[in-house]
């Protein structure tokens, strides 16, 4: 998604792009359902009498859905602070050694940022295409923004690399 994109958008994108992945989780299931157990139909899956759904359950579900929906982007799309010893560019390449090993590429740079996308369009695609990373360059902090799973993997990996590799040197006790 275009960084320069207004935040109310992408919050308003992301929250139709949940509700719409939700419903689509949820009627596979309930085909894997109907395909699992002989005796049901679809018709009869919103029955009052054995149904799994009762009748007008449907709205309910939807309403639901959305409740869910709205506050889901909030919940796993993040901006969060990393430490890194030493400045950007001495931990360049730990930088981008720690996205590759997550599946991310390297796809827009400049000056203050990088943005990451994952290389897999499989992958892509099970994220609702909202998979970019965006790096904002500090001295020693940097700001990640992202998805929180792999905000909170990759700022760890980073943080620990650049420690090991530029981190203060612990002097012997003697």
């Amino acid at each position: 998604m275009n960084n320069s994109m207004n935040p109310v958008v992408k919050y308003l994108i992301r929250t139709v792009k949940s509700f719409i992945f939700f419903n689509i989780v949820f009627l596979a299931i309930l085909s894997v359902l109907i395909l699992i157990t002989p005796e049901y139909s679809f018709d009869m899956m919103f029955s009052n009498v054995g149904g799994v759904l009762r009748e007008g359950s449907w709205p309910k579900v939807m309403a639901l859905f959305s409740v869910v929906a709205i506050f889901y982007p909030k919940l796993t799309y993040v901006k969060k602070e990393t430490i890194i010893y030493g400045d950007f560019e001495a931990n360049r390449k730990i930088i981008l050694d720690a996205f590759a090993s997550r599946g991310y590429e390297l796809v827009n740079e400049d000056s203050e940022r990088l943005s990451f996308r994952l290389s897999s369009v499989f992958n892509r695609l099970m994220r609702m295409f909202e998979d970019e990373i965006t790096i904002t360059k500090g001295e020693s902090v940097l700001i990640l923004q992202g998805p929180r799973k792999e905000i909170l993997r990759i700022s760890g990996t980073v943080t620990f690399l650049s420690k090991k590799e530029n981190g203060p040197v612990e002097e012997p006790i003697e």
